[in-house]
């Protein structure tokens, strides 16, 4: 059994105290047959928990990345259990969020594993307060929580003209602040990176478990 079907097969952790699953109203829906419109295998699902969260562009600048176009993934034909939630800086979006992450401590998200929260700016400028101390409360169900900063020129063209983050790319790691239409922005990279770490720290954990099964 490979680590990644065992990580599938490990019971969720009971969700944390106080947190009840949302109405059905409110839960994602979980896909029946392989996630369509991936032409690759992605390494982790972006789930977008509103329409303009970002996850479409996030999954285009990150390569091992796919957009999970609004669902759970059911995890067909070896596709990745894990996912990433997107949404974006704004209380609509945060609560949707907050939504999704209770479906999946209730346990009614399918086989989904669910690595963190990404959080898109709204707007330039710093974080309002109420949007950080929701943030925080809607984090603390996440796990991992990643923040991409408002960039302008990412408004103004279609996302597959952005450049593309890949594991190794030493592009996005600079020190100056490139041009965010032509090299990787340093915040995206770090986000890449964070993302691929987490995901091979579960897998890890999954083949130790294994190990002592």
């Amino acid at each position: 059994m490979t680590a990644a079907m065992n990580l599938r097969r490990r019971r969720e952790p009971d969700a944390p105290a106080g947190v009840v699953a949302p109405p059905e109203s409110l839960r994602a829906k979980i896909w029946e047959r392989p996630v369509p419109g991936v032409g690759r295998a992605p390494l982790v699902w972006l789930l977008g928990v509103h329409g303009g969260a970002g996850a479409t562009t996030l999954a285009h600048v990150l390569a091992p990345a796919a957009d999970a176009r609004g669902r759970w993934p059911g995890v067909f034909d070896r596709e990745s259990p894990f996912v990433v939630l997107v949404a974006r800086e704004t209380i609509s979006g945060l609560t949707r969020a907050h939504d999704l992450l209770r479906q999946h401590h209730a346990g009614l998200a399918g086989p989904a594993l669910v690595l963190g929260l990404i959080t898109v700016a709204a707007r330039p400028g710093r974080m309002a307060p109420e949007i950080r101390r929701y943030r925080e409360v809607v984090g603390s169900l996440a796990g991992h929580v990643w923040q991409v900063p408002w960039f302008e020129e990412w408004t103004l063209v279609e996302s597959d003209v952005l450049p593309v983050w890949s594991p190794g790319d030493e592009a996005a790691v600079k020190k100056r602040r490139p041009d965010p239409l032509d090299e990787v922005p340093v915040e995206i990279g770090e986000l890449g990176t964070d993302v691929v770490a987490a995901i091979r720290t579960s897998l890890g954990a999954a083949a130790s478990g294994e190990g002592r099964s």
